[in-house]
């Protein structure tokens, strides 16, 4: 990704090295690759040609600003991509460059580079979700009778227990991580139907070479998504409520770790961190700040989806253009939520006397806890893996 500096004070480093242009196009020489071992495998072009054409990808130095000058022409960067490649591959086999992307079609190549980026970024939300989720579920066992006042409308309510508040926050991010992993199984796949969805130029044989290329790229084997992207949708919207999960426990924190509140911080406070230019007194909740900042971001990002999916016919004009615009964006600002959630992990700051302070002075200290006992117990059974 190319990132105006202000955004990058905001980026996750992994999530951001992802999607940048040499990764992008180690993906798509990935695939090209691929499927010409695949397509020799088969019998459908010769193996002295995928030979060629599989040294060609892991030689070629690919000239990005070129690429991209180049793919404005096209409205893709596959034409520039294969023209380069095929130059390449004739340099060690005359006629090997006939052999290259048989079959294939742009949207396959960046349909499959996009998911192949996409799936580190996935694998280390899942670890980061995880460690979450048990770092939360330790704590809302140790503060599981420290009371603190419940709020509505934004107003002192009843009260509550700082555990009850924490593993709400520590299930939802749970429900999350599940509904994200079922997500990936199916759509984290290879994307690959020639022109029309078809893969008609490898006729019998078509089936199995898709079966290949997916073992080879380690991606599920599912029939061409050109237009129909439901389980790609779905996998993108997963990754929105990471974020807008995240989004909302930042804010409780935030509101909390207002001085005159002063019953969380998101971590001890350290020289530098979350420093104000013009007042030194201030320590600013810059973790909460980041995950706000995505959680504000998400919903515009999949609205581009929604109107993205109502694709014309066998392939989309725009809008599928603009999903690959903006899916590294939408992988962005999950990688910023997750900056906030392994410092509240590993850093979470509860004040129990504060609690007490303000329930005494603005709720029922008298209350009887007694009775979110079943309401808690229900939700630490329902995190019995993370316990």
């Amino acid at each position: 990704m190319t990132l105006g500096l202000s955004a990058r004070t905001l980026a996750r480093n992994s999530f951001e090295a992802a999607f940048e242009a040499p990764a992008f196009v180690r993906a798509m020489l990935d695939f090209e690759a691929a499927l010409a071992e695949a397509e020799a495998a088969e019998g459908i072009i010769p193996a002295e040609s995928a030979n060629a054409i599989r040294k060609a990808c892991a030689s070629i130095e690919i000239d990005v600003e070129a690429l991209v000058a180049e793919g404005k022409r096209s409205a893709t960067l596959v034409v520039p991509l294969v023209k380069m490649l095929a130059a390449e591959v004739s340099r060690l086999s005359s006629s090997a460059a006939q052999h290259l992307h048989y079959g294939a079609t742009s949207q396959d190549v960046l349909d499959t580079a996009t998911a192949l980026c996409l799936k580190p970024c996935l694998a280390e939300t899942d670890h980061v979700l995880e460690a979450t989720v048990r770092a939360l579920v330790r704590r809302a066992r140790e503060h599981q009778a420290t009371p603190m006042l419940g709020r509505t409308l934004m107003q002192p309510a009843l009260p509550i227990t700082a555990g009850l508040k924490i593993a709400r926050w520590a299930l939802a991010l749970a429900q999350d991580r599940e509904r994200l992993s079922n997500a990936r199984k199916s759509a984290l796949a290879l994307q690959l139907g020639g022109p029309v969805g078809t893969l008609g130029a490898l006729g019998a044989n078509a089936g199995a070479v898709r079966k290949q290329v997916a073992a080879t790229l380690a991606l599920a084997d599912t029939l061409a998504w050109h237009v129909h992207r439901g389980d790609w949708l779905t996998l993108l919207e997963s990754t929105g409520h990471v974020v807008l999960t995240t989004g909302k426990i930042a804010r409780d924190v935030a509101l909390l770790s207002q001085p005159e509140v002063g019953e969380m911080l998101e971590a001890t406070p350290r020289a530098g961190a979350g420093a104000s230019s013009s007042m030194p007194h201030k320590r600013n909740p810059a973790g909460c700040a980041q995950a706000l900042a995505a959680a504000t971001r998400m919903p515009g990002l999949l609205s581009t989806l929604y109107v993205a999916s109502i694709a014309e016919h066998e392939r989309a004009l725009g809008g599928w253009q603009a999903e690959l615009a903006i899916v590294p964006d939408i992988a962005g600002v999950l990688g910023m939520s997750l900056d906030f959630l392994e410092t509240i992990a590993s850093s979470l700051v509860i004040n129990a006397d504060r609690m007490r302070a303000n329930l005494e002075a603005y709720g029922d200290v008298d209350a009887d806890l007694g009775a979110l006992g079943p309401a808690l117990g229900e939700i630490f059974e329902r995190l019995g893996d993370y316990s």
